[in-house]
């Protein structure tokens, strides 16, 4: 053997190595793979609802209170019935002619600044689910005095607020 032919087996040699060495560094490197993906927003979080229960505006009003008052001649009796915010309430109104009528309404309490309101609706005939259209809803307003007593006044339309004598039965 010549010098040449260990110079080319040599060179083949490298040759061979060299591209073995190429081939497993070519299937050792990783290769990137891009696919086109489409942006997905997340669910949205599940909705969580709150119940509010309001909180009784004046509990010293719970029991029943017979209410008077005189309008434009009428004289206006009635009995409140109250538990917590909402109530019942029976009239009995006197004409000055002694025409007289009688509705029945359920009552409602809200909040005011400085007290709260009474508001009646859908005056009925009592016992019945018949609206009475000779009576209209009253409205009472309700504040504190400045003696720490409660004061009422009905407030339904007549050009003006009515002072209302409360007596409580129980």
């Amino acid at each position: 053997m010549n010098i040449q032919t260990n110079l080319n087996k040599a060179f083949s040699f490298s040759f061979v190595a060299l591209t073995a060495t190429s081939l497993s560094f070519a299937t050792i490197t990783p290769v990137k793979v891009a696919f086109a993906q489409e942006e997905v927003e997340p669910p949205p979080p599940p909705k969580v609802e709150y119940m509010i229960v309001p909180s009784v505006i004046n509990e010293g009003m719970n029991g029943t209170w017979n209410l008077q008052w005189k309008a434009n001649g009428w004289l206006y009796k009635s009995r409140l019935k109250m538990d917590g915010n909402f109530g019942t309430m029976l009239v009995n109104v006197t004409g000055p002619n002694g025409r007289r009528v009688y509705a029945e309404q359920q009552m409602n309490m809200h909040p005011e600044r400085n007290g709260y309101t009474l508001q009646g609706n859908r005056p009925t005939y009592p016992g019945s689910d018949a609206i009475n259209r000779d009576y209209q809803a009253d409205t009472f307003y309700v504040e504190l005095g400045d003696d720490g007593r409660w004061r009422m006044k009905n407030c339904s339309d007549y050009s003006g607020c009515i002072p209302v004598r409360v007596t409580q039965i129980n």
